[in-house]
């Protein structure tokens, strides 16, 4: 197993492309603390999978953008598993909840860029500051938007992931943090309103298909592991359409 001993933190863990990286990590040797701000449910069922796989979880209901508590956060992960050697910040939203604002308006604004990139910022420094001298591994779920010109609030958010895995991947490198993203095209989840038994097939998307979070899973394993050892501020696109 790749990732033995190792002690991951993941964000918005509960389902989707977060609840598949999260189980990868324990099924590679991983103890996982996971959180999620909604889906409380699904986050003790995630739980039980992992410990089911003989690992320990610590589950956390937390609300990414919350900032402020980010270096407390990281801390109590720390010490229910022992250390931290990973971190995974996929906690990420496409816009408001449905009734809750004007698209486009200036509280959409504020939760998608609080959510998808101020929350990357304040995580990812207390998880490097969190890590041992040994280093550790720091994974951002960006999006091939992030390569996009952008046109969206989303897009505007993913760009800035990618540009900010770049420039704190090269603050952190000499401490040895190393730092990367996941750009994926669009992944089989709820997110983009795909349920169980709906169809993966997309003639717009290079592999005839939509990706599964599992190969998503898969990527991220690798950036965590020592097999990206020398990986440092990149962004891996998954089956793009503008690939």
């Amino acid at each position: 197993m790749r990732l033995e001993g190792r002690k991951a933190l993941v964000t918005g863990a509960s389902r989707g492309i977060g609840r598949a990286i999260a189980l990868a990590l324990a099924d590679e040797g991983a103890d996982v603390a996971i959180t999620a701000a909604r889906s409380l449910d699904a986050l003790d069922e995630v739980r039980g999978e992992i410990e089911g796989r003989g690992r320990v979880c610590h589950a956390m209901a937390w609300d990414v953008r919350e900032v402020e508590s980010a270096s407390e956060r990281l801390s109590e992960a720390s010490e229910a598993l022992g250390g931290l050697d990973i971190a995974v910040n996929n906690a990420g939203v496409v816009g408001l909840p449905e009734g809750a604002g004007r698209p486009g308006g200036e509280a959409e604004w504020d939760y998608v860029i609080d959510t998808n990139l101020k929350a990357v910022w304040f995580i990812t420094e207390a998880a490097a500051r969190t890590m041992s001298r040994e280093g550790g591994a720091i994974v951002n779920i960006a999006s091939d938007f992030a390569f996009r010109a952008a046109t969206s609030i989303y897009g505007v958010s993913k760009w800035g992931v990618r540009g900010l895995t770049a420039g704190l991947a090269r603050k952190w490198a000499g401490r040895g943090v190393r730092i990367n993203a996941i750009g994926p095209g669009p992944v089989a989840t709820e997110m983009i309103g795909w349920t169980e038994g709906d169809a993966l097939e997309r003639d717009d998307l290079p592999l005839g298909r939509l990706t599964l979070p599992e190969e998503v899973a898969r990527v991220a394993v690798f950036l965590a592991s020592d097999d990206a050892s020398a990986v440092i501020g990149e962004t891996i696109v998954l089956n793009s359409a503008n690939s």
